[in-house]
C-alpha cells in the first residue's frame, strides 16, 4: 500500500497536476485579491503513507544543523523522515527552504507571504523575512507560479507534522541563477540567520538515468560538493541534479560560518526503492552541515 501510495503520488508531481491553483479572499477595500494559502499537495492518507515509510535504523546527530540538502521527490520518503526527525529534536523556528522553479516561469528568484494548507494543518510563511526580501528587490513575489511547486509544496506537509510551530520562507529559483545571485540573496537573508534558522535545499538529483548510470552521476556529483567546487556544480544538467542554485544555497550558508565540512545521511535512487532496474530513475541525498563541526 505505501509503494503504491507513493508511486500514484509521485505520477502526481511529475505531471504537474498538484495544487493548481489558490485559496483566496477578497481583501474588501477596493476590491483587491488577498491571498491567504497555498492549498495541500498531498492528503491525509497519502501523508500517512509517507510518515509510515520510516528508515530502519534512524540517523542521531548531537550537534546543531546550520543547513540541509533534502529531497522533493516523496518516494525518497524514508529519507526525508529521517532528515525531519533529527529537525525535530533540534526545533527551528524557521525554516528556509530554496527550491527549483521546475516551470521556469516568471521572475528568477520568486517567494510569496501565503501560508501552506496541509493535512494538520496550516504552515506558516514568516512575511517579516519575505517582506524584508520583497523590499530589497532579492527576490519577486508570484503566488500563483509559487502555488504550482511540488519543491516547496510537496515538503509542506512534512515541515508542518514534524515542526509544527516553525515558520517558512518558501524561495524557488530560475535554471540559471548564477552563484553571485545566490551570494546576494544569502547576503540579504543575514538579518534573519541565528541559531533558530535552518536553510533546507530542496534539491533531487540524477534525473531519467538508469539505476547504475544515477550512481555513476551522484558519484561525481559528490566529489564537487566535498571539493566545494561551484563552476563544475552550476555545469551539471538534469542528468545530475535539478537545481545546482538550490543546491548551493546550502553551501554558500555553511561556508559563510567557517563550515567545510558535511555529513551525508543518506543517497540512494528510485529503482533502488521501488526494486525496479527497468525504470527512468530519480536519485538523492540528504546532508547536513553541522554547527561548529
Amino acid at each position: 500500500m505505501t509503494v503504491l501510495l507513493l508511486l500514484c503520488f509521485s505520477f502526481l508531481l511529475l505531471s504537474g497536476c498538484g495544487g493548481t491553483s489558490l485559496t483566496e479572499k477578497s481583501s474588501g477595500e477596493g476590491g483587491g485579491i488577498s491571498v491567504s494559502s497555498h492549498p495541500g499537495f498531498i492528503t491525509r492518507e497519502e501523508l500517512n503513507a509517507i510518515l509510515a515509510d520510516q528508515p530502519a535504523v534512524p540517523s542521531t546527530v548531537d550537534k546543531r544543523i546550520v543547513s540541509a540538502v533534502m529531497p522533493h521527490h516523496l518516494t525518497a520518503a524514508r529519507l526525508i523522515n529521517d532528515l525531519m526527525q533529527i529537525l525535530a529534536a533540534q526545533e527551528p523556528g524557521l525554516i528556509i527552504l530554496v527550491g527549483p522553479n521546475h516551470l521556469n516561469k516568471g521572475n528568477r528568484i520568486i517567494t510569496g507571504l501565503a501560508n501552506w494548507e496541509t493535512p494538520e494543518g496550516l504552515v506558516e510563511t514568516d512575511q517579516p523575512t519575505v517582506n524584508l526580501l520583497l523590499k530589497n528587490n532579492l527576490a519577486s513575489r508570484d503566488e500563483e507560479t509559487l502555488s504550482l511547486e511540488h519543491s516547496i509544496g510537496s515538503l509542506a506537509p512534512l515541515l508542518k507534522h514534524y515542526l509544527p510551530k516553525a515558520k517558512i520562507v518558501p524561495l524557488i529559483l530560475h535554471h540559471d541563477v548564477t552563484l553571485q545571485e545566490v551570494n546576494t540573496l544569502l547576503a540579504g537573508l543575514e538579518p534573519c540567520l541565528n541559531e533558530h534558522t535552518v536553510l533546507i535545499s530542496s534539491v533531487d538529483f540524477s534525473h531519467y538515468l538508469t539505476r547504475v548510470e544515477a550512481q555513476g552521476k551522484d558519484r561525481e556529483t559528490l566529489k564537487y560538493m566535498q571539493e566545494f567546487n561551484y563552476p563544475a556544480l552550476f555545469r551539471l544538467g538534469n542528468d545530475y541534479l535539478d537545481s545546482p542554485a538550490s543546491l548551493t544555497a546550502s553551501f554558500r550558508l555553511a561556508e559563510k560560518q567557517g563550515i567545510r565540512a558535511f555529513h551525508v545521511l543518506g543517497n540512494t535512487n528510485s529503482g533502488i526503492l521501488l526494486q525496479n532496474d527497468m525504470t527512468q530513475t530519480t536519485s538523492y541525498f540528504t546532508l547536513v552541515f553541522y554547527a561548529d563541526i
